[in-house]
C-alpha cells in the first residue's frame, strides 16, 4: 500500500513538472513572438526615421538654396535701386545741359532777331566780297542749326536714360515680387522641417520605448528558458532509454539542409540551422510522426517556425517538428513512436513544403543525424 502511495506521489509530482514545463514552453513560446512582433515593429520605426533623416537633410538643402536666392535678389535690388538712383541723376544732368545749351541758343536767337537787317548789312559791309558774305553767312546759319541739333541729341538722351529707368524700376519690381516668393518658400520648407523634426523626435522616443521592451521581453525569454531547464533537469532522474529515435517523415529521406551554421534562405543571412530539414517531391501534406514514444508540449505557431509541435521525450530529450500546415495533436497529448502528429507544410520562414526537425538534449541543439535518428 505505501508502495503504491509513493508511486501515485511520484506519478503526481512529475505530472505536475510536465504541465508546468508545457505551460512555461507556452510562455516562452509567446514570449519569442512577443521579441519578434517588438523587432519587426523596431524595423519599421528605425526605417521611418532613416526616411524623416532624409526628408530633414534634403529640406536642409532646400532652404539653404532660398535663402542664398533671397540673398542673390537682395543683392540685385540693390543694384537696381543703385542703377535708378544713377539713372535720375543722368536725367537730370541731361536736363540741366538741356536747359542751358536751349537758353544760349534762344539768346542767340534773340540777339539776332533783334539786331535784324542791321547785322546782315554789317556782316555785307564787313565782308571783303559776296563770296565772303554768303560765307558768313552760312557759317551762322550752320552754328543754329548745330545748337539745334545738339538739342535734339540731349533730348533724346534724356528719354533714352528715362526708358532706361524704367525699365530698371520694372525688373526691379519683378526681384522684389521674386524674393518675396523665395521668402514665403523659405517659410513654407522651415514649417515642413519643424513637423519633420517634431516627428523625428516622437520616433527617437519610440525606438527608446522598443529597445527596451525587447531588452525586457529578452530577460523574461532568458528567466523562462533557464526555469524550463531547471523544471527538466530536475523530473529527468534517468538517461533517456528510448533508443534511437524513428525517421519523422516516412517515405521521404532527402535532407535539404543539414545542421550547423547556413545562409538562411528566407533572411539571406549566416545563421545556426539547429536542426535538419526533410523534403521530396509529393511531400506536401504528408503525415510527420512522433520520433519516439512522448508528450506533447508545444503544438501551435512559433515565430520563424510555423506552426509547430514539440514532444518530452524524457531525460531531458524533446524533439522538434515545424512548418506544419495542420497539427494533429495538442498540448498533454502522449504519443506513440510513428504516431501522426502533423502535416508537412510551409508556414513560418520556409521557401516550400518541407519538415524541419530538431532534437534538444537538456534545452541544447544536438545534430539529430549523429545516431540520434534512424531512416530504417
Amino acid at each position: 500500500m505505501k508502495k503504491l502511495i509513493s508511486l501515485v506521489i511520484i506519478f503526481s509530482l512529475l505530472n505536475s513538472t510536465v504541465f508546468a514545463t508545457s505551460a512555461m514552453q507556452n510562455q516562452l513560446n509567446n514570449t519569442k513572438n512577443e521579441i519578434s512582433n517588438v523587432k519587426n515593429e523596431l524595423k519599421d520605426v528605425q526605417a521611418d526615421k532613416k526616411l524623416t533623416l532624409n526628408d530633414i537633410e534634403s529640406l536642409d538643402k532646400q532652404i539653404g538654396n532660398a535663402e542664398s536666392q533671397i540673398s542673390y535678389l537682395e543683392d540685385e535690388i540693390e543694384d537696381l535701386e543703385n542703377d535708378i538712383e544713377t539713372a535720375i541723376d543722368d536725367i537730370q544732368k541731361a536736363e540741366d545741359e538741356y536747359e542751358v545749351k536751349d537758353v544760349r541758343r534762344q539768346d542767340r536767337l534773340i540777339a539776332y532777331y533783334k539786331c535784324g537787317s542791321v547785322s546782315l548789312m554789317d556782316t555785307l559791309l564787313d565782308s571783303e566780297s559776296i563770296t565772303d558774305f554768303f560765307f558768313r553767312y552760312r557759317v551762322m546759319d550752320e552754328i543754329m542749326e548745330y545748337d539745334q541739333g545738339l538739342l535734339e541729341e540731349l533730348n533724346e538722351e534724356k528719354i533714352a536714360i528715362e526708358n532706361k529707368k524704367v525699365q530698371l524700376e520694372e525688373d526691379k519690381v519683378l526681384c522684389e515680387q521674386k524674393k518675396v516668393l523665395a521668402e514665403e518658400q523659405k517659410l513654407a520648407l522651415s514649417d515642413v522641417k519643424e513637423i519633420r523634426v517634431t516627428y523625428l523626435s516622437k520616433l527617437e522616443k519610440e525606438e527608446d520605448l522598443l529597445e527596451k521592451s525587447i531588452d525586457e521581453l529578452q530577460k523574461k525569454a532568458d528567466d523562462l528558458t533557464a526555469e524550463i531547464k531547471k523544471l527538466s533537469s530536475s523530473s529527468t532522474t534517468s538517461k533517456y532509454t528510448g533508443g534511437t529515435m524513428g525517421w519523422p517523415l516516412p517515405n521521404y529521406y532527402t535532407v535539404t539542409s543539414y545542421y550547423g551554421n547556413r545562409l538562411h534562405p528566407v533572411l539571406k543571412v549566416y545563421k545556426m540551422h539547429t536542426g535538419v530539414d526533410i523534403a521530396g517531391a509529393g511531400c506536401n501534406g504528408k503525415n510527420v510522426v512522433a520520433a519516439a514514444d512522448g508528450k506533447v508540449i508545444t503544438a501551435g505557431w512559433i515565430s520563424g517556425y510555423g506552426y509547430t509541435v514539440m514532444i518530452d521525450h524524457g531525460g531531458g530529450v524533446v524533439t522538434l517538428y515545424a512548418h506544419s500546415q495542420k497539427l494533429l495533436v495538442k498540448v498533454g497529448d502522449k504519443v506513440k513512436k510513428g504516431q501522426a502528429i502533423m502535416l508537412v507544410g510551409s508556414t513560418g520562414y520556409a521557401t516550400g513544403p518541407h519538415l524541419h526537425f530538431e532534437v534538444r538534449i537538456n534545452g541544447k541543439y544536438v545534430n539529430p543525424l549523429d545516431g540520434y535518428i534512424s531512416a530504417k
